[in-house]
């Protein structure tokens, strides 16, 4: 068994889903008795800070590794942390360690049909021949990885849940929670309660830097509506868990979704169903274990619809959510992780 893994990530207090997922990683694995080394950005309280954007990061980690004594080094990865214009070359130069190196694809991207899609594709092939292992959160990302890329390192486990209050049933009360951006579809579901006039939508969330003022305002011009209620702001981790206790379901009309959404899975922490957009891997959960409908993305009247399914059928949907919460929760995700670094080890 390893004594010492050095994890590379966003930490808090950064407002930044990867953050959050790396400290419920640190929290159950420091449960599990293992010794995990923070290795963080300039905007993360970590135990070391590096320019996770720059060149000499494969020698920043060597030193790390060699003064801890590091067994294992696993990174958190999304393409953005690691460059935008350096095509990731820094952390593809930084995977030759040497000691084992796992990276979590938070991100999978099937699509193949432009440049952009091209270079990201590129990136993961090379992340994927770098590592020692690579964790998704699907079986799908898993089969398409071994497929497209003839992976044969690929290892699905859970996004992880945090179970929390159990949320019970109200009424008829759909939230939407998180980052507000024209690639979260919010409008879609917008237009979607002109067709659901007895249920109730709240819209929670910040709208990140780099998206337009226009696009702020047009969103709440299009929520002036009497079953809209609109929260835009930064909502803190402890005040999120009242928007949930609120909600009878969540809903993610995400347009654009290559991982498995943070919001979803504390929607299903809390116990409550959701319905999500055929976008990307959002919706494989959701297909597998039957937490709520999926629908086309795009599409305001089959999202209304989708939602009127959900509400019909709760009691159903509810058995999944039960299932994936037993199989998902973090004390078993841990006990994957730690069972994943004892045989690399």
């Amino acid at each position: 068994m390893p004594k010492k893994i050095g994890l590379l990530s966003p930490f808090l207090p950064k407002k930044d889903g990867i953050a959050i997922y790396s400290n419920n990683i640190i929290t159950h694995l420091n449960l599990e008795g293992l010794k995990i080394v923070k290795i963080g950005d300039e905007e993360s309280e970590a135990d070391y800070k590096v320019d996770f954007r720059s060149f000499n990061l494969k020698d920043d980690l060597r030193r790390i590794i060699k003064k801890e004594k590091l067994d294992l080094l696993h990174i958190q990865y999304v393409p953005t942390l690691f460059g935008k214009y350096n095509l990731n070359f820094n952390l593809i130069r930084a995977l030759k360690q040497d000691i084992p190196v796992i990276t979590t694809l938070h991100e999978v991207h099937y699509s193949n049909k432009g440049l952009r899609d091209f270079v990201l594709s590129w990136i993961e092939k090379q992340l994927i021949k770098g590592s020692t292992k690579v964790i998704v959160h699907t079986p799908q990302q898993k089969q398409f990885l071994e497929k497209r890329y003839k992976a044969r390192n690929a290892v699905c486990i859970y996004h992880g849940l945090n179970l929390w209050k159990q949320s019970k049933r109200k009424n008829k009360n759909i939230l939407f929670f998180g980052f507000i951006t024209p690639l979260k579809g919010v409008e879609y579901l917008i237009n979607a309660m002109k067709q659901l006039k007895d249920c109730k939508l709240t819209i929670a969330g910040s709208i990140p830097k780099g998206v337009k003022e226009e696009y702020k305002e047009h969103i709440q011009r299009l929520a002036d509506m009497e079953n809209i209620e609109t929260e835009i702001r930064w909502i803190s981790e402890k005040e999120k868990l009242k928007f949930y206790d609120w909600a009878d379901i969540v809903v993610l009309p995400h347009v654009w979704a290559p991982y498995q959404s943070g919001i979803m899975h504390n929607a299903i922490a809390c116990g409550l169903p959701v319905v999500v957009t055929r976008a990307g891997s959002l919706h494989e959960m959701v297909d597998i274990f039957k937490l709520g409908k999926v629908v086309p993305p795009k599409n305001s009247k089959l999202l209304a619809e989708g939602i009127k399914d959900v509400f019909k059928g709760y009691d159903g949907f509810n058995k999944g959510v039960k299932e994936y919460q037993r199989l998902a929760n973090w004390k078993k995700i841990s006990e994957e992780h730690k069972e994943l670094y004892r045989k690399l080890a």
